[in-house]
C-alpha cells in the first residue's frame, strides 16, 4: 500500500493556490444542466459533480480505458502498468478523437495533476487508499470505488462503467455499453462449450515467483464470464489484494482443469524458473498438458503482439474485452484438448 504523508498533501494545497478553489474550479463554472448535478456515493462517502465534467483525469486501472468506451473522453488517463504509450486496441476504441495525455498511476505526481486544471478525478478501480483519494478530492471532484468494495484494484468492469458513466452524464451510453460487452461474452462462451464449469488456475511467474489472481481480478472475472470456475484452494488465500504469491510448499494449488500463466518472453519463450521447477513441473495439470502460457512480465509493456493481449487481458474493461475475446478461445482449447 502507498499512503501518502502530510508534507506531500500541504505541499500540493500550496501548488493548488493558482488552481482556484471551490467556485472558480471549472466544474463550477461549467453551465447546468444535462441531468446535472449527480451525486456519486463510493468507499469513502459521497461526491457531488455539479456540471457535465469537460476536464476528466482518470487514475484508476482501466479507468481511462473505460471512459473512453462510453465516449467521455479524459484529457489524461494511467495505464495500468504504467506504460507510456497508448495502447493498440485503447487507440481503436479512442478512433479520431483526442488521444489522453499519459499520466501515472502508482506514486501519482499530483502537482502535475492539478495543473491539467480538472474537473473531475476517476479513482473508481484504485487501490482503495483513503489519503491518496483525500488528496486527489482537493484537487477537483473525485468518484472513488464503489460502497463495499473490499479488495484493491476489486471493482468489476460492469461497476466500473455503470459509476463512470454516472458521473459523466453518460448513463444510456455506459448501459449500452455493458450489454453489448456482455453479449460479446456470452457469445463468446457459447462457441467455447468446453469451458463450462472447468476450474482454472490462473496467475503469472515473475522475480522468480508464482503468483495466482484471485477472484477480484479482472482476469478471472473475464474467464469466468467464459464458462471457467475459480479455483477453491486458491479462492481460499484471499488476502484482500488481487494476486497472493505462493511458496514452493503452495504450488500444489494451482491444480485445476486448466492453469493460465503469464511467462513467456517477446519469443513466445517460457521463463526456465517455470520449465525448471521440479515441483511446478511434477503438478498433475502440468503432466497432462492442461497449461497455457502467455506474454508476461517481459512483454506487457511493449508494442508487439503479445504485450497488446496481455496488457488487454490484464486491463480489460470493454475496450479490452473486444480485443482479446477472439484470441483467448484458441488458446484455452488447445491446452484444455491435450493429452
Amino acid at each position: 500500500m502507498r499512503f501518502r504523508v502530510v508534507a506531500v498533501a500541504a505541499a500540493l494545497v500550496l501548488a493548488l493556490g493558482s488552481c482556484g478553489s471551490g467556485d472558480d474550479r471549472g466544474v463550477a463554472a461549467a453551465p447546468a444542466g444535462d441531468g446535472f448535478p449527480v451525486t456519486v456515493d463510493h468507499l469513502f462517502g459521497s461526491t457531488t459533480i455539479k456540471a457535465k465534467p469537460e476536464r476528466i483525469v482518470a487514475i484508476g486501472g482501466g479507468d481511462m480505458e473505460s471512459a473512453i468506451a462510453i465516449g467521455a473522453v479524459p484529457v489524461a488517463g494511467a495505464d495500468w502498468f504504467g506504460y507510456t504509450e497508448l495502447r493498440s486496441w485503447v487507440k481503436d476504441g479512442l478512433g479520431d478523437r483526442p488521444a489522453p495525455t499519459l499520466i501515472q498511476s502508482f506514486e501519482p505526481k499530483f502537482e502535475q495533476i492539478a495543473a491539467l486544471k480538472p474537473d473531475l478525478i476517476l479513482y473508481v478501480n484504485s487501490i482503495n487508499d483513503k489519503k491518496e483519494y483525500e488528496t486527489f478530492s482537493g484537487i477537483a471532484p473525485t468518484v472513488a470505488a464503489p460502497a463495499g468494495t473490499k479488495n484493491v484494484y476489486g471493482v468489476a468492469w460492469q461497476q466500473q462503467v455503470s459509476t463512470i458513466a454516472k458521473a459523466t452524464g453518460r448513463v444510456a451510453d455506459g448501459e449500452k455499453v455493458i450489454a453489448d460487452t456482455e453479449a460479446l461474452l456470452s457469445a463468446t462462451a457459447k462457441a467455447n462449450p468446453v469451458f463450462a464449469g472447468k476450474t482454472i488456475t490462473a496467475g503469472v511467474f515473475s522475480s522468480d515467483a508464482f503468483s495466482a489472481w484471485l477472484p477480484s481480478d479482472p482476469r478471472m472475472r473475464l474467464l469466468t464470464s467464459l464458462g471457467f470456475r475459480t479455483n477453491p484452494q486458491i479462492d481460499a488465500l484471499d488476502n484482500g489484494d488481487f494476486y497472493v504469491k505462493l511458496s514452493t510448499e503452495q504450488l500444489e494449488k494451482l491444480n485445476a482443469d486448466l492453469i493460465l500463466l503469464a511467462a513467456q518472453d517477446q519469443n513466445g519463450k517460457v521463463d526456465p524458473g517455470v520449465t525448471g521447477n521440479a515441483v511446478f513441473n511434477n503438478l498433475t495439470t502440468v503432466k497432462a498438458g492442461h497449461v497455457a502460457y502467455f506474454g508476461g512480465a517481459p512483454v506487457i509493456n511493449s508494442n508487439s503482439a503479445s504485450g497488446q493481449f496481455s496488457s488487454a487481458f490484464s486491463i480489460g474493461g470493454p475496450l479490452g474485452i473486444k480485443y482479446i475475446t477472439g484470441k483467448i478461445g484458441p488458446l484455452l482449447t488447445k491446452a484444455l484438448a491435450a493429452s
